[in-house]
């Protein structure tokens, strides 16, 4: 069931409205009633006409000074047009970029039981989602104000949430893989995804609908897009959509043993297949083991209902003068899942929960923005471009199904666990000129101004999510001893974790650009940039191209980059509960400036610094195009959330200091040195057939490798009790370095005839790995690793145990789909997305025979047969149909 159906508390239901109309911004919800009245008046060939149309190969991305063709960048540029975007059948822009642009990068987040179950973490060049920046129209976009702090790729970052632009409001997508920060300020470290909107009139409109073949999953889509005139000249265009998913779900049954023994003084055996028979229980088995659903856990896509609508105008006036503005709102209600937890846990109040409960968690996540500017022509000289923005992150988090078990008997079974508040507004004053020199082309010069403002707000929940009410375990081992404190899955947001911080920056930058020779072309760009919470940087760039002949061209450049801490980085605090070798943990992050962070040796923060050197080719000719980059990048001091710090040692120091009941405490830390070399390769091919139609091929592929230069040690105060535990260890280390897969190639087939048109897409993903045992004995890694792919990694020099990685192989991925434009206005299209049903190998497997050796597997006691660090999911083949109408 989607959010709306719950019987949710008074505060939960307030927080989780699903009147969406309320919520948007007077002036969105202004331009959207405009364009609904010049849509009427409008005649129907204006509606059909383009407005500023511009070739597919011409992007704006990578220099200040007008637009290029793709092939004469002196950087490289992937340019994706709506039509590539709109072929598949995927939700999501960031899904449709994976499988086209091969050095961008999406995860695929299992059972995170909060946000990052609809938002992933899209990288760029193997770097973290923190390093991508993001540009609408040019425009810096605001990031999500949610750390990620779960065990997934991009913990310890922020990322963007790309799904909140419908695709039928985007014109093209530029993607810049190159560092950039000297050009569009810090983060671009990685490079810059600039997506370029539609302003073309006349209107569209889209719905299409898929579902796996194992029958769930569903998904249905709908998308409506209007492009209106303003006055003779100007253009408005208004975007909307509706999506609405299913759950698709993978996991396996839990086998574990569910309640106490009929002895009753034996904690349940959390051992795969002991409810079932195949490994011994504790006690004799309650006669309702026979009779439990097992089916409670969940892997793979959550349930969600998502609006957005989108807008982008722009009107000239007299003398050269241009206004324009573009925004959006979307509001998405989802719900995700937390781990079961069984009859005979701890965390369960039997009372009210006497077969275990699986917590629901309900996630509402809103995004607003609003852009407006004005540009112009010789002002002093100058080509002008004056704008400011600004966009706002509100997540909002609740539960149902669930209990605070410190509460006893008096329990809620729903709360409100807290939300997320993020805002960035940005202005920028952009100049132009070209120079005339005595001799030879001009000289261009852009100067510009820049400033920011940003605000992070971490918003506590109800008291019943996070308050110690007292109540003891009732039954089994335990009886009589402090139940666990607050809602699960996840303790909520105490007011001693709500806090409200802001910060701003401002900047000066300069570019230039000339062409030195008709074949030689340099450019240069340095900027400085300030954050009142972590001081300036200046950072610089220069690129050139030099052509050897009119087909082919070599261009490099060399570039320094700079990245502060992000709010969320510098403030985040919570309470969660993990589960770590499938035991339940309860894990505290704290920000560095928290004492009890302070008290286990966090330091300051510190910005990133990073180096970024490329050098390729690029060959065109006729109606081939082929281009090879190299690029290596060296960041120092890089951001990352610490290890898990779990020990009895510091459980005790903690309490001492009176911070009691703490399990384990993470802390985020400038860790590590990093270099990531890797190479681009990118080709495509017009093949015209005659009367068999015209056969486009694409071919591209990436190679990209991550090495830890450096690791700080643990700080003093953690080794001076004894703590081994590095300050970031293999876990954390394997999935930096080999989650995401090192080598990415795709194919793509595009064949057109008449009316029929036949898209094939192959993309092999290469291997990843991820660490699934922190120490196992030699006789349970016998047992439990055999048919599987691992290598090991000592724990110690003086033990015997041993941490395993398991890896996961290689896989191609194969899409498919068929459209047939039935006339002028209408077009089907059907297709299948995994079109072989390919899924990835599966982790270490629970056994009876490792449960002998006295282990589970790594697949959570049997439940999660796939790993988060899949790159293509694990939902397997989906179908889907699409009907398109152009007006």
């Amino acid at each position: 069931m989607m959010l709306k159906e719950k019987l949710l508390s008074q505060s939960v239901r307030q927080t989780f409205s699903c009147g969406h109309s309320r919520h948007l911004p007077p002036a969105l919800l202004a331009l959207t009633l405009l364009a609904s009245g010049q849509a009427l008046a409008q005649d129907a060939p204006a509606a059909a006409k383009a407005a500023d149309a511009e070739p597919q190969s011409v992007v704006v991305t990578g220099s200040r000074f007008g637009s290029r063709i793709v092939s004469e960048s002196a950087t490289p540029i992937d340019l994706v047009s709506a039509k590539e975007l709109s072929h598949g059948g995927q939700l999501q822009l960031q899904s449709a970029l994976k499988e086209l642009v091969p050095s961008f990068s999406v995860s695929t987040p299992a059972a995170t039981g909060g946000t990052l179950d609809f938002a992933s973490s899209p990288t760029l060049r193997g770097l973290g989602p923190g390093e991508l920046l993001l540009l609408v129209n040019g425009k810096r976009r605001h990031s999500m104000g949610t750390l990620n702090v779960n065990n997934q790729i991009g913990r310890g970052d922020v990322a963007y949430d790309f799904s909140t632009i419908p695709v039928s409001a985007i014109g093209r997508v530029e993607v810049l893989r190159d560092g950039a920060s000297a050009q569009y300020g810090a983060d671009a470290i990685a490079g810059v995804i600039n997506i370029v909107l539609d302003k073309s009139l006349g209107g569209s409109a889209s719905v299409m609908s898929g579902i796996s073949t194992e029958g769930d999953g569903r998904v249905v889509e709908t998308n409506a897009s209007l492009g209106v005139p303003l006055g003779e000249d100007g253009v408005l265009r208004a975007s909307v959509r509706l999506q609405d998913r299913n759950e698709s779900n993978r996991s396996t049954p839990d086998t574990r043993q569910q309640y106490f023994g009929n002895n009753g003084a034996s904690a349940a055996s959390s051992f795969y297949g002991s409810g079932i028979g195949l490994t011994p229980s504790n006690g004799t088995l309650d006669a309702r083991e026979a009779t439990i659903n097992r089916n409670t856990y969940h892997l793979g896509d959550t349930p969600f209902l998502s609006k957005a609508i989108f807008l982008n105008a722009e009107k000239p006036l007299a003398q050269g003068v241009k206004l324009y503005s573009f925004g959006g709102f979307s509001r998405l209600d989802g719900e995700s899942y937390g781990f079961a937890r069984r009859a005979a846990q701890d965390e369960t109040v039997r009372s009210i929960y006497p077969d275990g409960y699986a917590p629901l968690v309900h996630v509402n996540m809103e995004n607003s923005s609003l852009a407006l500017g004005a540009k112009g022509e010789d002002m002093l000289g100058f080509d002008w471009d004056l704008s400011t923005a600004y966009g706002r992150s509100k997540v909002d988090t609740g539960r149902s199904n669930s209990n605070n078990a410190s509460l006893g008997n008096a329990s809620p079974t729903t709360d409100y666990f807290g939300g997320i508040r993020f805002g960035q507004w940005t202005s920028n004053l952009d100049l132009t000129r070209q120079i005339p020199l005595a001799s030879g082309a001009p000289l261009k010069l852009a100067l510009g101004l820049e400033f920011r403002k940003e605000y992070f707000e971490e918003v506590a929940g109800s008291l019943n999510s996070y308050q110690n009410g007292g109540a003891t375990i009732i039954g089994g081992p335990n009886n009589g001893k402090p139940a666990p404190i607050g809602t699960q899955p996840s303790v909520g947001n105490s007011p001693l974790d709500a806090s409200n911080n802001q910060r701003h920056s401002t900047a000066v930058y300069g570019e230039l650009e000339r062409d030195v020779t008709a074949q030689w072309m340099l450019s240069g760009a340095a900027r400085h940039e300030n954050f009142s919470d972590f001081g300036g940087s200046n950072t610089f760039k220069l690129a050139t191209r030099y052509a050897l002949t009119p087909a082919l061209a070599l261009r490099g450049s060399v570039s320094t980059g700079f990245r502060a801490p992000s709010l969320a980085q510098s403030y985040t605090s919570n309470t969660s509960t993990i589960f770590v070798n499938g035991l339940p943990v309860v894990q505290r992050l704290t920000p560095v400036n928290n004492p009890i962070a302070q008290a286990l040796g966090a330091t300051d923060l510190k910005p990133e610094k990073s180096r970024n050197v490329s050098i390729g080719a690029v060959w065109s000719e006729g109606a081939f195009t082929v281009s090879g980059d190299a690029y290596r990048i060296a960041i120092d001091d890089r951001l990352a959330l610490s290890s898990l710090f779990q020990d009895a040692r510091i459980t005790a120091k903690l309490a001492s200091l009176g911070y009691a009941g703490i399990n384990g405490v993470s802390f985020m830390s400038n860790a590590i040195d990093t270099v990531t070399k890797g190479i681009d390769v990118t080709s495509s091919y017009r093949l015209p057939m005659a009367e068999r139609g015209t056969l486009v091929v694409t071919a591209s592929g990436n190679y990209n490798k991550t090495e830890i230069e450096r690791i700080s040690a643990a700080p003093s105060q953690l080794t001076s009790l004894g703590i081994t535990t590095p300050l970031y260890d293999l876990t954390q280390q394997v999935r930096l370095t080999d989650a995401s897969p090192k080598t990415k190639f795709v194919l793509g087939l595009n064949w057109k005839k008449g009316d029929w048109t036949v898209n094939l897409n192959n993309i092999r993903y290469g291997e990843v790995a991820a660490v699934a045992f922190t120490s196992l004995t030699p006789a349970q890694i016998a047992a439990v690793t055999p048919g599987y792919d691992v290598s090991l990694v000592p724990v110690s020099a003086t033990s015997a145990n041993s941490q395993v990685i398991q890896k996961f192989g290689a896989k191609i991925i194969t899409d498919l789909n068929l459209s047939y434009q039935i006339n002028k206005s209408t077009s089907v299209t059907v297709g299948s997305n995994n079109l072989f049903d390919v899924y990835p190998d599966k982790n270490l497997a629970s056994t009876a025979a490792s449960v002998a050796a006295g282990t589970n597997g790594s697949d959570n006691a049997g439940t999660f047969p796939y790993n988060y660090v899949s790159p293509f999911g694990y939902t397997g083949r989906t179908v889907f149909a699409k009907l398109d109408y152009k007006f």
